[in-house]
């Protein structure tokens, strides 16, 4: 499998502030620039080839690994770049790629493979989430937030599998998520807009359950089979360190105290 790495992350003031850049990517925490952790993990995880998508700030900044790295401009926003990395690598229609964010300082390679193994051949899209549990055993203290579920509550991942088919279908509709991401309220409400014409049988009742915390991730699939014509699996399962993003000066902070308390993290070739 192929890997699309989406490395054109800005930081907002006081987080540039303290990291000294604003392209999260040349982040260093403790020896290691960000980029340089993550594309290290990706060639531990088994992909061949990885299309660095971001700011040409990183082209110096790239490792050199056995791994082929391409790499290709950022575009206007993540679905632009998911697209930008996808016809770099020239994949088809059919292909499943791995796709993973560049502020996740504690990635390796074995959360990644993982991740990878469990993603079904058939599955248009594998989305993966983190028990609340296991993230708070492997970073206890660290800033995070998780989301209510049926099945007990998780934190989303920072990666993830999909198929180059779906991302080609669906492209109003992840562009619209994309922009929603950052707050559950707004990718609930842009679900409703997008199925309003399901509102009564199926939006509303998924949307009050969602912000109540009875929506049950297994219902999930079923229904995007039959409104999207997709094939959405969920991991449950997924690594502490797919999980753990730098987003705010507080995650930059913990970062770079865990990594210097764990010393197989400190080398990015070790990990």
């Amino acid at each position: 499998m192929d890997a699309i790495l989406i490395a054109g992350g800005r930081a907002n003031a006081p987080l540039s502030e303290v990291a000294g850049h604003s392209v999260k990517g040349l982040f260093s925490l403790h020896g290691a620039t960000l980029i340089t952790r993550v594309l290290h993990a990706l060639q531990q995880s088994g992909v061949e080839r990885i299309a660095v998508v971001g700011s040409e700030l990183l082209l110096h900044a790239l490792p050199t690994l056995d791994a082929e790295i391409l790499f290709a401009v950022e575009g206007n926003d993540p679905i632009d770049n998911l697209l930008r990395g996808v016809e770099r690598l020239g994949l088809p229609s059919d292909a499943q790629f791995l796709h993973c964010a560049v502020d996740l300082p504690m990635l390796t390679g074995d959360a990644l493979c993982d991740l990878i193994h469990t993603a079904p051949p058939d599955a248009d899209v594998v989305v993966a989430w983190t028990p609340e549990s296991a993230f708070v055993q492997m970073f206890p203290g660290a800033p995070y937030t998780a989301l209510q579920f049926a099945e007990g509550r998780f934190l989303s991942a920072s990666a993830s599998v999909m198929r180059v088919g779906f991302l080609e279908a669906q492209l109003p509709l992840l562009r619209r998520l994309a922009a929603a991401r950052k707050s559950a309220g707004r990718v609930a409400l842009t679900l409703l807009r997008t199925f309003h014409y399901h509102l009564a049988a199926t939006g509303a009742p998924l949307a009050a359950r969602f912000l109540t915390g009875r929506l049950a991730l297994s219902s999930l699939p079923p229904i995007a089979e039959q409104l999207l014509g997709a094939r959405l699996h969920f991991y449950l399962n997924a690594a502490p360190e797919l999980a753990y993003d730098v987003d705010t000066e507080e995650d930059y902070r913990y970062a770079q105290a865990w990594l210097r308390a764990h010393s197989r993290y400190t080398n990015p070739s070790n990990t």
